[in-house]
């Protein structure tokens, strides 16, 4: 697989995953699954992993905004090895699907808030750093929070 074509399944990948988590959190404040402090709350918790991811791909679009899509062949066709198309086609929808799965257990009330306080630290532990590697890389940002 090369480069350009997993940046752009990520890209997508990540703007639909936001705008679901987004969506539901909406819902759920409407019916009420949470409330304002808990709101608060999440929304704070998820703010720093938004900038970075969305900061990243906001980073690239512009910085290569005069990249036509269908570019001659041999610019952006760099192979990336299996093991990098795993760990990236894994690592960053796990990471989502354990954010959502938690938001929607306490939403749903099966969890406590002061559960969720406990649980998203520790996703974000897991996988925040490595989420951040593979998104600067796949982007080629430098100076993201996580690259230093």
């Amino acid at each position: 697989m090369n480069e350009r074509k997993l940046r752009t399944r990520i890209s997508k990948f990540i703007i639909i995953s936001y705008s679901i988590l987004f969506l539901s959190i909406i819902v759920y404040i409407i019916l009420p699954g949470f409330d304002d402090e808990e709101l608060l709350v999440l929304i704070g918790f998820l703010s720093p992993i938004t900038a970075v991811y969305m900061g990243a791909l906001i980073k690239y679009a512009v910085a290569n905004k005069n990249v036509p899509e269908d570019t001659k062949p041999g610019i952006d066709e760099i192979k990336v090895n299996k093991l990098y198309v795993t760990i990236t086609n894994w690592a960053i929808p796990l990471h989502f699907i354990l954010l959502f799965s938690l938001i929607n257990l306490k939403a749903f009330n099966l969890i406590t808030f002061a559960q969720l306080k406990i649980f998203f630290p520790v996703i974000e532990a897991a996988f925040g750093a490595y989420i951040g590697i593979i998104i600067g890389s796949l982007f080629n940002v430098k100076d993201l929070p996580i690259n230093g």
